[in-house]
């Protein structure tokens, strides 16, 4: 059976970006069958222009959208966390407009056209309250939890004592072979 990850996320955090990166590597090394998830974090706030306030604003709210719709229109994980690699590289663009979102779309071969569709409907707020729904249920923030249990917490640097097991790839990787063949 699969093994779940999920990561709890901000589109333009520094902290994101780094778990992703870690994770893109573990997800090139594992030999065991994982599904791959990305939650957002946000506050739901009606006044804001997508609904949500995020902790790197305005912006981030848009790229989290981006990224959800993404996610939505091309389900394969090889495509969406392709996706998401690509924004990483230029961060703190995220959201500004839709023109890395556009090149990172065709850098993994896919249209942008269904992902701004999505982007400028209520489906993509709907995207953006039902993740920040589930993180905030959970209390989390740059999480990563493995098999449905908290397996670490990156807020700066790893936090030891929310890390069992460690932090490093094989570290990962070891949890969810050890995940995978139970």
């Amino acid at each position: 059976m699969p093994v779940p990850i999920d990561l709890f996320v901000m589109s333009k955090c520094p902290d994101a970006v780094y778990c992703e990166s870690v994770f893109s590597t573990v997800l090139k090394k594992v030999n065991a069958e994982v599904v791959l998830n990305f939650n957002y974090i946000a506050q739901y706030n009606g006044s804001e222009p997508f609904a949500h306030s995020c902790m790197h604003g305005t912006s981030e709210c848009l790229g989290n959208i981006q990224q959800l719709c993404f996610q939505h229109e091309y389900p394969d994980p090889h495509d969406w966390f392709a996706f998401a690699l690509c924004l990483n590289k230029q961060y703190h663009q995220i959201g500004l407009d839709n023109k890395l979102a556009q090149y990172c779309a065709k850098q993994v071969r896919r249209s942008y056209s269904p992902v701004e569709k999505c982007t400028n409907s209520s489906l993509g707020v709907g995207l953006l309250t039902e993740s920040a729904q589930k993180t905030k249920q959970l209390g989390v923030r740059c999480t990563i939890f493995i098999d449905n249990k908290l397996r670490c917490v990156h807020d700066g640097s790893w936090k030891v004592r929310n890390c069992p097991g460690g932090w490093k790839v094989e570290d990962f990787i070891q949890t969810i072979e050890d995940a995978y063949y139970k």
